[in-house]
């Protein structure tokens, strides 16, 4: 039997006559199957679809197009109509995983599977598209590899042209392996780094993007503070500067880069918590920036569901918060910023919802809308428009 299940096959779709300004979001979900805790009902899981208004921030109701899984990661190819997911071929976390590439239908927003290939490892939870070498990478949680798959015009994938491991880890228990969580192409397209969980380091590989070879730069890893986690990160349209956010600390760190050297440089450090904040449960989930680089948001998990605003200093690096509020459902997970720039999605997997909140691109202020999908597990989220 298939990995998946394609249910736009057996449901009709009918989009609206006038999709004028709107865009298709989707959003992928990580539960197993199993029954719903609240009412002993199977949830099911996989990518979901729904038409999004750029012009009111409205969401048509969701569909699930696919059925899998884990779809623990999506990510769009900026070229063509094309998704990719990262998905558990069965059994767990600990299984082998799979990444699928679909076909987008623009005008119904279906998807069809042009094909899958082995992930190189276990439990994949993060993937890159680097446009100018059509490679995509992939970061293997469970079993600590990072992995590059060539990325076909038309959008399909082929089989892994380069592989490394990362080594270490940390104090925290939770910390037993190398675990690659987060990865970041640099913008001189040379450089891909890695946050890795477990082994509480930012491993730096070059990249060949004419054999698509992954290997250690000649300083190959920096090292944070043991027990952070480092998680995700993200860099700067001018390529000078690195922001990383730790999941187990929830600490936000910024790095200036040297891609000459490819050395990291730490700039400024601090917790994203409250002042105060004297509690055990620090959590933090994601990053990311503006599009003109000139705002950072992250956000909280535990018992401080939040997220938190910054400006960053084009000249330095520094970062400084403007703005903290609570987040609308339980355990923010993820979040993305859709391709015009005036929204921010978030999906809250303790709350089985994704929230919309309105960008004000002159302050980077957030403002809550009572905009919001039910959709159960929802962990991550990506946009295709027909700019494509």
């Amino acid at each position: 039997m298939g990995l998946f299940v394609t249910l736009a096959a057996v449901t009709a779709v009918t989009a609206r006559t006038d999709d004028k300004g709107t865009e298709w979001v989707y959003i992928g979900t990580r539960g197993a199957g199993r029954s719903d805790q609240d009412n002993g009902a199977q949830s099911p899981q996989g990518i979901y679809a729904a038409r999004f208004d750029t012009r009111t921030g409205r969401l048509s109701a969701p569909e699930l197009r696919v059925a899998l899984q884990r779809a623990t990661w999506l990510v769009s190819h900026p070229r063509v109509p094309v998704i990719y997911t990262a998905a558990d071929a069965g059994g767990g976390p600990s299984a082998q995983s799979n990444i699928l590439a679909f076909e987008v239908d623009p005008t119904s927003g279906k998807l069809t599977q042009l094909n899958q290939v082995g992930a190189g490892g276990q439990d994949a939870t993060h993937l890159v598209f680097e446009a100018t070498s059509h490679t995509l990478f992939v970061a293997n949680h469970g079993s600590g590899d990072v992995t590059a798959l060539p990325v076909r015009p038309d959008g399909r994938l082929g089989v892994a042209a380069s592989s490394q491991k990362d080594y270490g880890t940390g104090p925290n228990p939770r910390q037993k392996m190398p675990e690659p969580h987060g990865l970041a192409v640099d913008p001189s397209h040379r450089y891909v780094l890695v946050a890795d969980f477990g082994a509480d380091r930012i491993f730096v590989y070059h990249f060949d993007r004419a054999s698509r070879r992954l290997t250690p730069a000649q300083s190959p890893y920096e090292t944070l503070p043991a027990g952070s986690g480092p998680r995700h990160l993200t860099f700067t349209p001018n390529g000078k500067f690195v922001y990383v956010l730790t999941e187990l600390t929830a600490e936000l760190r910024a790095y200036r880069w040297d891609a000459r050297e490819a050395r990291l440089t730490l700039v400024q450090a601090r917790t994203t918590y409250p002042p105060g904040y004297s509690g055990q449960q620090r959590s933090a989930g994601e990053i990311t920036l503006s599009q003109d680089g000139r705002f950072l948001y992250v956000c909280l998990r535990g018992d401080q569901d939040s997220l938190v605003v910054y400006t960053v200093n084009q000249d330095n690096g520094e970062f400084q918060e403007i703005q903290r509020l609570p987040a609308p459902g339980k355990v923010p997970w993820s979040f993305g910023i859709d391709p015009t720039g005036r929204w921010l999605l978030v999906t809250n997997e303790g709350s089985n919802s994704v929230s919309v909140f309105n960008i004000d691109r002159a302050t980077g202020r957030l403002s809550a809308t009572d905009e919001s999908l039910s959709i159960p597990k929802p962990i991550t989220v990506t946009f295709y428009s027909r700019k494509h």
